[in-house]
């Protein structure tokens, strides 16, 4: 049983606030209600009133006959806490507040919702918004909220969603219907001040008549859930789609605006979708797109797409569409082609996209031969089958071949058919009832395969990780050196750190004084790097700090001499620990590995080509820690500039078995030094031939702020 059960089915629903107006805000749900003829009570508060819309209007909360199972609440702002507090002694479990005027209206609202939320969690209660729209379960016809489209009816179905936008969430389940898709229940939760987009997600995974979950997201304040969530999702076969606004600076800075949540760092959320196969949608169309596909839960079993037309230019366009979601074109068995060749017209082209030709208009047994031959293909998981304008008497029975192919070979059929539905939709409708994807164009109906494979792929890819045990290394006198600590660590000390989780550094010692400079420079082989370590000085090159290819005893002792009276014009106060003497590394691949600790997220991991173009390479990859060693692995041969490393235009191999291990060792230290490390890179990782290890050639480590009582005491 799901926690919101009650929730979407409730036996009564309260409103606080209700107005004789049924056009007002604070009338419409009691309207709503009335027209979807809901079955339950309906228990209007407000002692201006003895009665609404012929429903017995009671003075306050105290008053109701029965704890309301849901109460909706659209009093002003500062009314809400009065009214919730009534709602929790009456033993109210549900509220929604349709109120606005909270976090999303500054400070003092924001103090004002953290007030609200005090008070429901005092209760046990679920908050849903403020400043949401509110609820429909669609599938049972309870519609509670405000606004046009909570009086409009839609095609029933198993697809859930979220909303962290009420007007736009409504344009979404109204849009989406338009292009056929049903409903199971939607949710408009506004600031999410209590019950959030993950906790309905989290529910919904367990409602048995939901099938696809999906989500438009502005953020999500409870982040670190995401992961364990989609692939809690992904283990119960249900797809979660998931748009996520805010992507660009600009709109990272409506969504704060507008529903007061933090947008996060898009590469963390992207990591998250990846690591537990939640698949990213980017429009209303998109979103249908990919739920059309995944409704029947007809899923393929490998990424090869045999695409079937009757014109040309169709077939090119659903191959460009297929391509660019990562799907592929095989070529045809040979068994396949002579078989074709056998039944299909002399002109027609016998390969991969198939073009029939517009023969198939007059002989719909041609249409028969193609799918059976196609589903027998052992190098063809799924079908594309674009028929244009295909209408008339022949179109029942394309329809009918199109479902017997699919139900009796097992195989996924997605269909991109553009005709005037007044001429076909018969056809249609026997496509509709067998759960046959049906696209209005090539390319959309491409994207639904992808969609599939994503989902396909997940599960399988998901599944080997879980099978694994990501690398776990405690090292308490690391965490306790990082405990309190207020300032950053010098390279020399980040390097103790990374040697302490087995992350191999440069040779290097810190030198003192000029003779302990010469003395570590003799015993290395010459030329060396020299560069000033102080907690005071963040940028040593800014600083004048660091000499790079110093040879000789000579050059040396200049080049200490410089650094020290360079860093203290720099920085006049800074205390200066010495400076660092290390072996200089020339030849290898240069990478930058980092740790950084969200304070949505977590921990997470992060490995890309580094070097003194990092920022303009941004070649990188995310996950969040902890990883196993095949999720290190795909971030590594992920990367766009991967060839380099595995040897390409004549270059040696680099040690990529060592970059992985180095990635899961930096993982393993994100999660055993979460309460200290607030980031940490390494810039460059030098990466040396196959065999040769990896060297950190520079490291900057950053802790948390330290966490102090009242009395200014360390915590």
């Amino acid at each position: 049983m799901s926690t919101f059960d009650l929730f979407f089915k409730p036996r009564s629903i309260a409103v606080i606030g209700a107005s004789q107006d049924l056009a007002s805000i604070s009338g419409q749900p009691i309207a709503h209600l009335k027209a979807k003829a809901f079955g339950g009570h309906i228990l209007p508060v407000n002692p201006r009133y003895d009665e609404v819309a012929g429903h017995t209007c009671y003075p306050d909360v105290a008053s109701l006959p029965m704890a309301p199972d849901v109460a909706v609440i659209a009093v002003g702002a500062k009314r809400v806490p009065a009214a919730l507090t009534e709602l929790g002694k009456k033993g109210c479990r549900f509220a929604v507040i349709l109120s606005s005027g909270f976090a999303e209206a500054g400070e003092e609202g924001a103090e004002a919702q953290r007030q609200i939320t005090a008070i429901a969690r005092s209760f046990g209660m679920q908050v849903i918004g403020p400043n949401c729209q509110g609820y429909m379960n669609i599938s049972e016809g309870i519609h509670v909220g405000f606004g046009a489209p909570y009086g409009l009816a839609y095609p029933k179905g198993h697809l859930s969603l979220t909303s962290q936008s009420g007007a736009f969430g409504n344009s979404i389940v109204m849009l989406a219907s338009q292009e056929g898709i049903g409903f199971r229940h939607y949710v408009s939760t506004g600031n999410e001040s209590v019950t959030t987009s993950l906790d309905f997600m989290d529910a919904m995974i367990d409602d048995p008549e939901t099938r696809v979950i999906a989500g438009y997201v502005e953020g999500f304040q409870d982040a670190h859930r995401l992961l364990s969530i989609g692939r809690r999702a992904l283990g119960a076969g249900k797809p979660m789609l998931i748009w996520k606004v805010g992507t660009s600076e600009a709109g990272a800075k409506a969504a704060a605006s507008h529903t007061a949540n933090l947008g996060g760092a898009m590469a963390l959320y992207r990591a998250a979708f990846r690591q537990s196969g939640i698949i990213e949608v980017h429009d209303v169309g998109d979103l249908a797109d990919c739920a059309k596909a995944l409704l029947p839960g007809r899923l393929p079993k490998g990424n090869r797409l045999a695409v079937v037309t009757i014109s040309g230019g169709a077939g090119i366009a659903m191959a460009d569409g297929a391509a660019a979601g990562g799907l592929a074109l095989p070529e045809l068995a040979a068994s396949t082609v002579h078989a074709l060749k056998q039944v299909l017209p002399s002109f027609a082209a016998v390969a991969n996209p198939l073009d029939v030709t517009a023969s198939l208009l007059t002989d719909a047994s041609l249409l028969r031969v193609t799918l059976e031959n196609l589903a027998d293909d052992p190098n063809v998981d799924m079908i594309g089958l674009a028929l244009a304008a295909a209408s008339g008497t022949l179109a029942t029975e394309l329809a009918t071949e199109i479902v017997r192919i699919c139900e009796t070979r097992g195989i996924p059929v997605l269909v991109a058919w553009n005709a005037d539905p007044a001429s076909v939709q018969a056809a249609y409708d026997i496509l509709d009832a067998a759960g046959i994807p049906r696209y209005q164009s090539p390319v959309r109906c491409a994207r639904g395969a992808s969609a599939l494979w994503a989902f396909a792929e997940a599960r399988s890819r998901v599944a080997q990780v879980l099978s694994e045990q990501p690398l776990v290394l405690a090292r308490p006198d690391m965490r306790r050196m990082m405990h309190g600590r207020s300032t950053d660590l010098t390279e020399f000390e980040a390097k103790k750190l990374l040697q302490a989780y087995g992350i191999g550094v440069t040779q290097e010692a810190l030198a003192t004084d000029v003779q302990a400079a010469t003395r570590i420079a003799s015993a290395m082989q010459m030329p060396v790097v020299m560069k000033i370590q102080s907690a005071g000085i963040a940028h040593k090159t800014e600083a004048g700090g660091v000499r790079v290819g110093v040879h000789g005893i000579a050059a040396v002792q200049a080049a200490f001499d410089d650094i020290i009276r360079n860093a203290r014009a720099y920085a006049p106060d800074a205390v200066l620990d010495g400076v660092l003497v290390q072996e200089m590394i020339s030849g290898a691949t240069e990478l930058i590995l980092g740790i950084n600790n969200d304070p949505l997220f977590g921990p997470s991991v992060m490995v890309g080509f580094g070097g003194i173009f990092a920022e303009v390479i941004k070649d990188v990859s995310f996950a969040l820690a902890p990883i196993t060693r095949c999720e290190a692995e795909s971030m590594v041969r992920g990367l766009r500039l991967f060839p380099i490393l595995d040897g390409a235009r004549g270059r040696p191999k680099a040690d990529v078995n060592a970059v992985i291990d180095a990635l899961m060792r930096a993982s393993a230290m994100a999660i055993d030094l979460r309460e200290g490390v607030q980031e940490f890179d390494i810039n460059p990782l030098f990466v040396l031939q196959a065999g040769e290890g990896v060297r950190a050639g520079d490291a900057l480590a950053k802790p948390f702020a330290p966490a102090l009582n009242s009395n200014g005491q360390l915590l």
